[in-house]
């Protein structure tokens, strides 16, 4: 393969017809040149300079090449061009997908993205994990604060780990009594999400029940966990829910968190495609980082 190297010092040495010129112009030494133009007249066979006392001059074969190297550069540094509009290049549209585990640091994050994007339209949506990893393997989806799947995600996407969840028993302040958790799950109707809704949450739930040798059996269900906290606040019975719940919860609802109980908690993780532009991508890191840091400092929201 063609060094492109090597035919800018040929380019470059037929256009200025001087070692010492073109040497400066390509920021080598005089030696290094004269060793590019021997290795390309080796590679092509062909003597390309005469060399004299007023400078280089090309020879007939190295007439007939030049125009062909000079459009093998131009087309060259097309290509770089291109690659580095690709680069920087910045999305008309893009869509966020979280649960309700990520809804503070989703907002504060989309919130912050819009002020770097400012010509991007930008989606924010919750949804379930699972669907959140099948849009973006189909590209409807660009960037998902989502619970940490079982099985590893694919080398195309770009993973970021957020912060971690806590299961947290979500009861009114009526119903609350300073009694054992696993007694008030007993005494009290339970009200749960859906597995539909929430597979990863549900499943979470069971192992945690399970090791803490409570068979529930669900008084109600609810397709969205806001139904769940309205039923919660009006005295309708207790949930397990994420502990972050608390952010869109009422305000005589008591979140006691589990995390010092096993399976009670789990990895929430940022999730976008590789093939995104570096500039975006280090909007996106960048932003990540502000957010995790905002949270960790417990600003206010």
């Amino acid at each position: 393969m063609m060094d492109s190297r090597l035919l800018r010092a040929f380019v470059i040495l037929a256009e200025t017809a001087n070692y010492h010129a073109a040497a400066s112009l390509l920021h080598i030494t005089q030696p290094a040149l004269t060793k590019q133009i021997k290795l390309l007249e080796q590679q092509l066979s062909v003597v390309l300079f005469e060399r004299g006392r007023h400078g280089a001059h090309l020879t007939n074969s190295g007439r007939t090449l030049l125009p062909l190297a000079q459009q093998v550069l131009s087309r060259t540094e097309k290509l770089l061009h291109k690659a580095i509009e690709l680069n920087t290049q910045l999305p008309t549209s893009l869509s966020v997908g979280f649960g309700i585990s990520a809804f503070h640091e989703a907002s504060f994050f989309v919130a912050h993205l819009r002020e770097h994007l400012p010509q991007t339209t930008i989606s924010l949506d919750d949804m379930p994990s699972e669907t959140m990893i099948q849009k973006l393997e189909n590209r409807q989806l660009q960037i998902a604060f989502l619970r940490r799947p079982d099985k590893k995600l694919p080398s195309q996407f770009s993973i970021y780990p957020l912060k971690q969840e806590t299961l947290a028993l979500a009861i009114s302040h009526s119903q609350w009594v300073d009694k054992p958790i696993e007694q008030l799950l007993t005494i009290h109707p339970y009200l749960a999400l859906r597995k539909a809704r929430g597979a990863g949450l549900s499943q979470q739930i069971n192992q945690f029940l399970e090791h803490q040798q409570l068979s529930l059996k669900p008084a109600q269900e609810s397709s969205d966990i806001q139904t769940i906290i309205a039923l919660v606040a009006a005295g309708a019975g207790i949930s397990l829910l994420p502990y972050s719940a608390r952010h869109i919860s009422h305000h005589d609802i008591h979140f006691i968190p589990l995390e010092d109980k096993p399976f009670s908690t789990w990895p929430i993780d940022v999730a976008w495609l590789s093939s995104h532009s570096a500039h975006l991508q280090h909007i996106i890191t960048t932003l990540l980082e502000e957010t995790v840091h905002h949270f960790n400092q417990g600003s206010p929201v």
